[in-house]
């Protein structure tokens, strides 16, 4: 199947996080197949056409990272099961390195993963707790999140106490620290999360749980003093620049092995210098054949076969050039731009072909429409203008070589697409106006209205026959993303 999450990730970037899961097959299959097609709704008077937004402009403003599905396990599960895939490799991987020294890459693919998983299981947790409606619940959740965090990052402490007194080279303490910091950094920041949003949307509670959250964070703070892990500071004066920084690195460092090796190509050259060869052989033929007919006719070295000549070869060179764009345009529909290989530790797991064109409002199918809403007033106004730009996805996965990638199970892929409306703005009016004011206690009282434009994002996800579709509105004016709906 395919999960689609939708947020903002910066003033000016949408983030699609779109998961492409293969473990929702119905029965194995060599290969799985999956399709995302999106329509792309502009209002007409952000002037975005063919002639000024190109190819090559949509993908300078389309940031794709690919990365593998992180292992899926519960918080409370990874805390407290010794027998847990996870906890088990973490501690046999471990023992056979002391052993064999020459095992550490495998350990070292454990810890990552380890983190990843963690991290993972404590945001779902974490997110879990925070939109759980019964108070009860919330409250005896919260309580088993303050001690399953602790204990899931204490798991991993172990081997760092294991390795005292033991001969372990430096690359492995150094892995175990990282991973250790990594894990240190999760741990507060959900923890906090999860305090902030209980004390403002649930003050009652948090006055019950605020010694337990008290307990958790001033423990973790010592224990990162002794270890002399950077934290953040409240009086900071350059804004924990280097704490961000660091915890930057260390989640790149944690989750690398999540990350796909991905080999981004042209998917239409060939395609390409076939067309353009047939566009100049056919406007040759022409030139040719006005050459013989002037020839014949005011014979070879005299001035009108001169003319003739250079007026057949200035129309065989834009002849050229319009029969390539014909072309072009023919078959830009049914060929994708680019297509990029996916592998890892050098195993190739499959690949995905992406397109972009602008289209006609008639040739978009009355699924999307519907979907596009638009109003009766919008529809017989600007409707009709308005442009639409359509992005083609497909994606193949072999799960067989999926599965080899790692001892964990492995769902699957996320494509993480952040799109920049920069270009989308340029041409927008003032964020605020004066509106006619109103008369309060006598008083008369100025109004401003807010501009605000809307991108209607309409997407089809096919996978195994099921179509699916999801509509997304990202709200926005000159000074970047107001909100997404």
């Amino acid at each position: 199947m395919i999960e689609l999450n939708t947020k903002i990730h910066d003033k000016f970037t949408i983030e699609f996080k779109v998961g492409f899961n293969t473990s929702a097959a119905i029965k194995p299959m060599k290969y799985s197949d999956f399709v995302l097609n999106t329509w792309i709704f502009v209002p007409n008077s952000l002037d975005i056409n063919a002639a000024k937004y190109s190819k090559e402009d949509f993908y300078r403003d389309l940031k794709s990272v690919v990365r593998l599905i992180t292992p899926s396990y519960e918080l409370h599960a990874l805390a407290n099961d010794e027998q847990l895939l996870p906890n088990q490799s973490l501690v046999s991987n471990f023992d056979e390195m002391l052993g064999n020294p020459d095992e550490s890459q495998d350990l070292f693919h454990i810890i990552k993963m380890y983190c990843a998983i963690a991290k993972s299981a404590t945001r779902d947790a974490c997110l879990a707790i925070s939109q759980q409606p019964d108070a009860a619940t919330r409250r005896e959740s919260s309580l088993r999140f303050l001690s399953d965090v602790p204990k899931t990052v204490d798991r991993f402490r172990g081997l760092l106490k294991a390795t005292e007194g033991k001969e372990t080279d430096e690359r492995t303490r150094q892995v175990l620290s990282y991973g250790d910091e990594f894990l240190s950094n999760v741990l507060e920041k959900y923890t906090y999360r999860l305090r902030d949003a209980i004390r403002l949307n649930h003050p009652e509670e948090y006055r019950e749980l605020e010694a337990r959250f008290k307990e958790v964070l001033l423990n973790e703070k010592t224990y990162r003093e002794q270890q002399g892990y950077l934290s953040v500071k409240s009086d900071d004066a350059n804004g924990n620049e280097d704490f961000v920084f660091r915890a930057s690195l260390l989640k790149k460092f944690s989750e690398s092995d999540l990350y796909l090796n991905a080999t981004k190509r042209k998917n239409t050259f060939l395609i390409e210098q076939i067309l353009y060869s047939l566009a100049a052989g056919a406007a040759m033929v022409v030139a040719t054949l006005s050459s013989f007919f002037f020839q014949q006719r005011y014979g070879n070295f005299t001035l009108p076969f001169l003319i003739a000549l250079v007026i057949s070869y200035m129309f065989k060179d834009r002849l050229k050039d319009w029969l390539r764009l014909i072309f072009a345009r023919r078959v830009s529909n049914k060929v994708f731009d680019t297509r990029t290989d996916f592998r890892i530790k050098g195993r190739h797991i499959g690949w995905s072909k992406d397109s972009v064109d602008f289209i006609d409002s008639d040739k978009i199918i009355p699924e999307v429409m519907e979907l596009r809403n638009r109003l009766p007033l919008f529809a017989e106004v600007s409707g009709k203008d308005e442009k639409v730009l359509l992005f083609r996805k497909k994606v193949q996965l072999w799960p067989g070589e999926l599965a080899k990638a790692s001892p964990f199970p492995m769902k699957g892929i996320n494509d993480i697409l952040r799109y920049n409306i920069t270009e989308y703005t340029r041409k927008m009016d003032n964020p605020s106006f004066p509106l006619s004011g109103t008369w309060d206690d006598s008083q008369y009282k100025p109004i401003e209205g807010k501009k605000i434009y809307r991108l209607t994002f309409v997407m089809q996800c096919v996978y195994e026959g099921k179509t699916e579709y999801k509509r997304v509105v990202v709200r926005c004016d000159r000074n970047g993303i107001v909100a997404v709906e």
